[in-house]
This record gives structure tokens, sequence and C-alpha cells, in this order.
């Protein structure tokens, strides 16, 4: 189990990270975002992310195969919603690259959970969707990016300790 969470729930785990990192308040649209805005948008983000992890991390707990495939494609639906929301947003010019990487990382997560999501309909139980999702290594490079992202979000001042 250890192991989905390390791969296929880690960029939802990392995209909590979002909401202890960056706390600010401000607001979106097409002008460049202050500081303040985008630390602001992104802890907004961070809670739909947190909210998406919560429902996925209870597949972990499924009866049926329907149940957990559900599960993984509501996260996947939800990574994608996320990473339109990110790449939509106007950072600050010094975070310009990592919310793209940000936004990519959330991108490859939604698709490598949606083809998880499709695998396992077929499995014949939850132990094996289980097992397949352990062993899978699709989410890992989306999980890189996202925490590449972050940390270089982190190392700009976006926490909650640089205001």
């Amino acid at each position: 189990m250890a192991a989905v969470r390390g791969s296929l729930f880690c960029s939802a785990a990392v995209a909590v990270l979002l909401l202890t990192a960056c706390g600010s308040s401000g607001g979106g649209g097409t002008t460049r975002l202050s500081a303040a805005a985008y630390g602001a948008e992104i802890a907004k983000i961070g809670r739909e992310a947190a909210d998406a992890q919560s429902s996925v991390a209870q597949g972990l707990h499924a009866k049926t195969v329907g149940e957990l495939s559900r599960r993984v494609a509501a996260f996947a639906n939800a990574s994608q919603h996320i990473s339109d929301e990110v790449a939509k947003l106007n950072p600050p010019q010094n975070a310009e690259a990592a919310n793209t990487q940000l936004a990519q990382g959330l991108h490859d997560i939604a698709s490598a959970t949606t083809v998880a999501s499709a695998k396992i309909a077929k499995m014949k139980n939850v132990q094996a969707a289980i097992q397949y999702l352990e062993h899978s290594s699709a989410a890992r490079e989306g999980s890189r990016k996202i925490t590449g992202a972050l940390t270089t979000l982190d190392q700009l001042g976006y926490s909650s300790t640089s205001g």
C-alpha cells in the first residue's frame, strides 16, 4: 500500500503541501498576479487537491473493483481540473516556470490515473487492482515534476513564513 501512496497518490499528497506552503490573500484575473494573490490561488487549489486525495485514499478500502476504479477515475478528473486551474494562473514572473511545471506534473498524473482506472476496471478483484497500483510507475514522472515545482516555489518565497 505504501507504494500506491508513493506513486499514484503522491501528486495529491504533494499538492496538499500547496495548502501549507502557500497562503496569503488576493485574487486572480488576466493581469499578472501579485505574490500574495498567487499564494492565495495556490492555497485554494491545494484545498481542492486535499479533497481529491481524501476521496481516492478511501479507494484503498474499496470492497469492489468498480468502486476503486471510480475513485481513481474521479481522482484523474480532479487532477486534470486542478492542472487546468494552475495552467490558467498568471503567476509573478519569477514563478512562471515552476507554475508551468506544476501544471504539467498534475496533467501527467491525470493521464496516468485515467489509464490506471481503465485497467483496474477490467480486473477480477480488488486485491489484484491494488497490487497493480502498487507496482505501477506511470505517475512517478508527474510526481517528480510536482515536487520540483513546489520546491522551487518554496525557494522563491511562496510560503506561509514569507507572507
